[in-house]
């Protein structure tokens, strides 16, 4: 009985073997300095996203052709970091798009205080997305990730 058990639990949580490579952290309200801080010197997209975003699933496919172009890939839910069930959510949609990416997900703050910190002229339209060219440039961009819309954010480094 226990082996049976045993089994059941491993089948259940395969799944998620991908995902728990990446633990996803708790985004604060100082959390996006700090992600931004991380981008000097390189490139890097930040995508925030939801797990009730229809829009926001089909741009983790361009985010990996980002990282093809050698940015580093940053993904922000707005889910909570405190709800077990969420949080294996992120990591279940991660997984399974393939997308190796720094996760985290919104903490204890309220959600209007997260939002602000990120953006203050966003306005909740996801997916909502953030191109730093290591510069120190950053630029703003809402709706559905593309791959023309990589090309376009994130030109080709050796021309």
């Amino acid at each position: 009985m226990k082996r049976a058990a045993f089994c059941l639990a491993a089948a259940l949580l395969a799944p998620l073997a991908g995902a728990a490579d990446t633990a996803i952290k708790s985004f604060g309200p100082d959390s996006f300095a700090q992600i931004a801080a991380g981008a000097r010197g390189k490139p890097q997209v930040v995508m925030v996203w939801s797990l009730d975003c229809s829009y926001c699933e089909p741009s983790f496919e361009a985010l990996k052709q980002a990282q093809r172009r050698g940015a580093k890939v940053v993904t922000i839910a707005t889910d909570p970091a405190d709800d077990a069930e969420a949080t294996a959510l992120i990591g279940r949609k991660l997984a399974k798009s393939g997308l190796q990416a720094e996760t985290w997900a919104f903490g204890p703050a309220p959600a209007d205080q997260l939002r602000h910190a990120i953006d203050p002229k966003w306005r909740g339209e996801m997916p909502r997305s953030y191109w730093f060219d290591g510069s120190g440039q950053v630029r703003a961009y809402s709706g559905v990730i593309t791959a023309e819309r990589v090309a376009a954010m994130l030109p080709d480094r050796a021309k």
